[in-house]
């Protein structure tokens, strides 16, 4: 697809980041906080980040890497993508200032929709050669079609039971689980599966696919655990943190053996470093959760669990697809870029630890950190900044 649509999906990011900045601007200036609903934009913000920038950006990458390239497959992408782009606008137009309403409902539910024939049409019809990649592709859909199942239970629960009930929750927890760690996560193994091997084979692919499935199930026991007061569960999400660590294990030893890296350092390898190093601390984090104590620990600590989500998203997912766009030539590397990159990484790894910090303090009792909200906010501004500069460089070159 054309730079443009890419430069669309970043122009989503840069309105979640300013929701994102202004989320964290609401403690540090206690007076903002009377010309907005912190629920609200919060809602607005998580919307946009997830289906507004992510999904976009795996649309944009699957439509230019798997989708079959005839004039009529092209048109049907463009058409899903603006039907799918007007219900980001309508999210983004009304989560802010009514939440979980009518036309926010209405607007996800059109999301939904796209999805599914997003979903269904690449699944049908596609250009990969390799069976390893084709099978992570059509795995990344079934997560996602399965995620859409907690969201299409929110309205019955939240009848029968009410919208602060346990069940409520969990339906939550079951959409935002199985697309962050199964649909997301899987569409850019599937995107690195086919960047660095394209026909050729992985080794042990059998046993790394079974145990990226059953971990991406497993691992969903934390939530149960952490909501029914079941410690039974924290087993089952051990057995799932343990498949992923052995999954990895064969990804990155078959990989060691397939791949020869390029020698030369480039700019643009910064992202894809970020990506890497983000996915090794993923794991290590999923790891400690092996001991009770601190998974118990971690549903009271707000600042780890959004740190964890912002690793995966910002980190992970992110880092490779910019690094994607770049080797695409969607996001051409210049002084601006660089700057932008910077201001980027500086953000994420600064955000990451002050986070990570004022964790700490609520474990320790100790105080770590001074004015942890001031410089949470003073860190954050580096995103849209970056964000801004990025943008800019790809609406320049799609006008070339």
């Amino acid at each position: 697809m054309k730079p443009m649509y890419s430069a669309i999906s970043l122009v989503n990011f840069f309105i979640a980041a300013c929701f994102g900045l202004l989320l964290r601007a609401a403690f540090v200036y206690p007076e903002v906080n009377a010309y907005f609903t912190y629920s609200n934009v919060l809602h607005a913000h998580s919307h946009l980040a997830m289906l507004g920038w992510l999904y976009m950006l795996v649309f944009v990458l699957f439509v230019h890497f798997f989708s079959i390239q005839t004039t009529k497959e092209q048109r049907f992408y463009t058409r899903l993508f603006w039907f799918t782009q007007l219900a980001v606008i309508g999210m983004t137009l009304t989560f802010p200032f009514q939440g979980y309403a009518a036309p926010s409902i209405v607007f996800s539910t059109l999301h939904l929709l796209c999805s599914y024939a997003f979903g269904y049409h690449l699944w049908k019809y596609n250009t990969i050669e390799n069976p390893q990649t084709r099978r992570l592709l059509k795995t990344a859909i079934i997560c996602l079609f399965v995620s859409t199942l907690g969201a299409w239970c929110l309205g019955p629960i939240g009848g029968i039971v009410g919208k602060t009930s346990v069940y409520f929750q969990l339906c939550i927890q079951f959409f935002l689980h199985f697309q962050l760690n199964g649909w997301f996560l899987t569409a850019f193994i599937t995107l690195f599966f086919h960047y660095f091997l394209g026909t050729k084979s992985l080794p042990y692919f059998t046993s790394f696919y079974w145990l990226w499935s059953l971990s991406i199930a497993l691992t969903f026991g934390l939530v149960l655990a952490w909501y029914l007061d079941a410690p039974q569960f924290f087993t089952i999400n051990t057995m799932g943190v343990i498949a992923q660590c052995f999954a990895f294990g064969i990804f990155g030893y078959s990989l060691w053996k397939k791949i020869q890296l390029k020698q030369v350092f480039q700019f643009s390898q910064l992202w894809l470093l970020l990506a890497c190093s983000s996915l090794v601390l993923r794991i290590l984090v999923q790891l400690s959760t092996v001991i009770e104590t601190i998974a118990t620990s971690t549903q009271a600590i707000h600042s780890w669990i959004i740190g964890f989500i912002h690793l995966n998203m910002l980190g992970i997912m992110t880092g490779f697809g910019i690094w994607l766009l770049i080797q695409l030539n969607q996001i051409r590397v210049n002084g601006v870029v660089k700057l932008a990159t910077i201001c980027l990484l500086s953000a994420f790894a600064s955000t990451q630890l002050v986070l990570v910090l004022q964790g700490l303090t609520l474990v320790t009792g100790a105080s770590f950190i001074f004015q942890g909200n001031t410089w949470l906010f003073a860190c954050s501004i580096g995103f849209p900044l970056g964000i801004f500069l990025l943008l800019c460089t790809n609406v320049l070159q799609s006008k070339r």
